[in-house]
């Protein structure tokens, strides 16, 4: 588990070369440098109206033509950067690599390995990645060296190295924005090395440190709730209560910290308080898989507490909500197999969406079942990445019906410039459908997988459920078919 506060907007200006924190003029040429020619400062005005595709055809038409010699350095990075937010990481490699070739200014050298290697990282050739950071021999202006070492250390936390991304997560001091986050992955790594004490330290500060802000006190949940898990493994139950205690009810960690609340307090043999918590959890949406576990742990601990028949009962509102979620989400997969599934996201989704977190992205879901069970799914990274790159062909795929259309038009004023290409806009518009519909299988399987994994898990519960409840018959059997105790004379 390890947290970055990029969002997908910072990340197009991170790999553009510049951002507006590092000393840019929003009005000019991002590296800062005055604007030379007027033919980049129209594509600066669509990259900063975070008009990604007006931009980089605007570049593309600009360089083929010779308009834009005066940033040729500048609307190279700007390009390698608008093509890896279009999910064509070897096009934007291979652009950061040429660039590199030719590149003198070592501040703007530096910028491109970054990019270099945060490209190879969401290809997964991480050893590259880090070979690549290596190669920036000077601090990066502003939150993009807050981003190099949040990025080694996500890298060195991926590949196992613990000790490693710790280190330089201690190392490191940020801007008070990224603290927070550093904290995080720091306490991760140090759990994850061994370092227990160590890394809980850390997750405790970020409670402590007065966060504002819904994000930051989103990232505080998530500490907390690791904190009191990891706790729990260790038997330490106290604690773990201290920690899960902190976490608000209405936040998006809630329903797991509900759910480790009441181990706390069964641990502690307290069955009754954990009974609190865990009813709570209970009466939430049961699609979510801590309300689940919830539904099989408040009989367990009546049973516990000695009321056998109310817990036999509470297995039985276990069952057949098991069984109310298997015939749900059989009837949903026919849902997910319709193209509307997709098309109905892509309606429902900003151009440049990308939530930090799964209530987030629930609150942008369209209203109905499908969408709403598979809410953490479509919040996930690679479902995200498939999404856009959904959203990237269907503009292209406009943009190309637009053309189209002109050279249907005896009067349209672009028509006699696209009719030497009408040949090859037709091909790219019959290859650009299929790529489409192959993207909208792909996250549909995706879907139909995830749908398949709770179908298991409903399977599996149930069946707890049920063998939970035979074993509290028997016993209510054996102790009315137990013989009275003879009277006493």
């Amino acid at each position: 588990m390890r947290l970055g506060p990029l969002c997908c907007g910072m990340v197009l200006s991170l790999f553009a070369g510049t951002t507006l924190a590092a000393g840019a003029d929003p009005a000019g040429n991002p590296s800062g440098r005055p604007l030379l020619d007027l033919y980049y400062g129209d594509v600066l005005f669509h990259h900063f109206q975070d008009d990604a595709f007006g931009a980089l055809t605007r570049w593309m038409a600009a360089r083929a033509q010779g308009r834009a010699e005066a940033h040729a350095e500048d609307g190279e990075l700007l390009q390698g950067g608008l093509l890896l937010a279009f999910g064509q990481t070897d096009d934007a490699l291979a652009v950061f690599q040429k660039l590199l070739q030719t590149e003198t200014r070592p501040e703007q050298r530096n910028r491109a390995w970054l990019s270099v290697a945060r490209t190879l990282h969401q290809r997964g050739a991480d050893p590259a990645a880090l070979n690549a950071l290596e190669h920036i021999d000077a601090a990066l202006p502003g939150d993009l060296e807050a981003d190099r070492q949040m990025l080694a250390a996500e890298i060195l936390i991926d590949a196992g190295r613990y000790d490693e991304a710790a280190a330089k997560l201690q190392a490191w001091k940020g801007s008070p924005d990224w603290m927070s986050y550093a904290r995080f992955n720091l306490g991760v790594a140090l759990i994850r090395a061994g370092r227990g004490a160590d890394g809980e330290a850390q997750l405790d500060r970020i409670d402590r440190g007065g966060l504002l802000g819904q994000e930051q006190k989103a990232l505080r949940d998530r500490a907390n709730t690791a904190l009191g898990f990891t706790r729990l493994q260790a038997q330490q139950w106290d604690a773990a209560r201290e920690a899960l205690r902190r976490v608000r009810l209405d936040s998006p960690s809630a329903n797991r910290a509900l759910l480790g609340l009441g181990w706390a307090e069964s641990g502690l043999n307290k069955d009754r308080d954990a009974l609190v918590p865990w009813m709570e959890l209970a009466s939430r949406d049961p699609n979510d898989q801590a309300v689940q576990e919830a539904l099989l742990a408040v009989p367990y601990a009546m049973a516990r507490a000695g009321s056998i028949n109310a817990a036999t009962s509470r297995y039985q509102v276990a069952i057949d909500t098991y069984e109310q979620q298997r015939q749900s989400l059989a009837t949903l997969g026919g849902a997910i197999r319709q193209p509307a599934f997709i098309e109905r996201l892509l309606a429902a989704d900003d151009a440049d969406a990308n939530p930090d977190t799964v209530a987030a992205a629930a609150r942008k879901l369209p209203d109905a079942p499908e969408y709403r069970v598979l809410a953490q799914l479509i919040a996930g990274d690679a479902f995200q990445a498939g999404l856009r790159n959904c959203r990237e062909l269907a503009l292209v795929q406009r943009n190309l019906a637009d053309w189209q259309r002109a050279l249907a038009d005896p009067s349209a004023p672009q028509r006699q410039a696209l009719g030497s290409q009408s040949g090859r806009i037709a091909a790219l518009a019959a290859s650009t459908a299929q790529l489409l519909q192959r993207q909208q299988r792909v996250l549909q399987d995706q879907a139909l997988a995830e749908l398949d994994r709770r179908q298991q898990r409903m399977v599996a519960y149930q069946a707890e459920a049920r063998f939970a409840q035979a074993r509290l018959f028997d016993q209510s059997s054996n102790r009315s078919n137990k013989p009275a105790a003879a009277p006493k004379p």
